[in-house]
C-alpha cells in the first residue's frame, strides 16, 4: 500500500516554508530597529498629579518591564496598555488600553494624571514628546513599511 502522502513532496513545501520564513525573517531583520520610543517615567517633576506608568502590553505583545524602560516601537498607530503606578493613598491599580499614534523619531515620555492622590483612576497625558537625535524619518517609515509587508506575509 503507497504511503498517504510523497515524502519528496512534502520535503519541498516544507523547504518552501522555511524558505519563506527565513526571508521574513531577514527582512525584518533589515527593518528592525525602529527609533520610536515609549517611556512610562514623566519627565516633569514639579507636578505632583503625575504618576509613572508601566508598559503592560503592545500590540498584543507583554513587556515585562519597569516603568523606566523604554519600549521601543515602529511608527503607525500601536495598541497600548498602560498600569498606573499606585498612589500614596489609593493601592488599587487601574489598567488602561489605548490607541498611540506614534511618530517616526520620536520619544515619548508617558505619565498618568489623577485628580487627586486619593484617587485610583488616572488619565494618560504625554508629558513630553522630543525627536531621537540622528534619526531619519523616512527610513523610519521605510523599514516599518517593510516590517509590515513581511508580517503580513508570514501570516497567510
Amino acid at each position: 500500500m503507497p504511503p498517504p502522502f510523497d515524502i519528496n513532496e512534502c520535503s519541498r513545501s516544507t523547504l518552501a516554508r522555511c524558505i519563506a520564513a527565513a526571508a521574513a525573517v531577514v527582512l525584518a531583520g533589515c527593518a528592525s530597529g525602529p527609533l520610536s520610543f515609549i517611556e512610562g517615567v514623566p519627565l516633569t517633576r514639579t507636578d505632583s498629579s503625575l504618576y509613572p506608568v508601566r508598559i503592560v502590553a503592545v500590540d498584543g505583545s507583554m513587556h515585562f518591564d519597569g516603568p523606566s524602560e523604554p519600549v521601543q516601537l515602529s511608527p503607525g498607530p500601536r495598541h497600548v496598555v498602560l498600569e498606573a503606578a499606585p498612589s500614596r493613598s489609593a493601592r488599587k491599580t487601574v489598567l488602561k488600553s489605548f490607541i498611540l499614534q506614534i511618530e517616526p523619531c520620536r520619544r515619548y515620555y508617558l505619565a498618568a494624571q489623577r485628580q487627586s492622590s486619593m484617587d485610583a483612576d488616572w488619565t494618560l497625558v504625554e508629558d513630553r514628546k522630543e525627536v531621537v537625535a540622528g534619526c531619519d524619518e523616512a527610513e523610519e517609515l521605510r523599514k516599518a513599511e517593510l516590517l509590515a509587508k513581511a508580517s503580513a506575509g508570514g501570516a497567510r
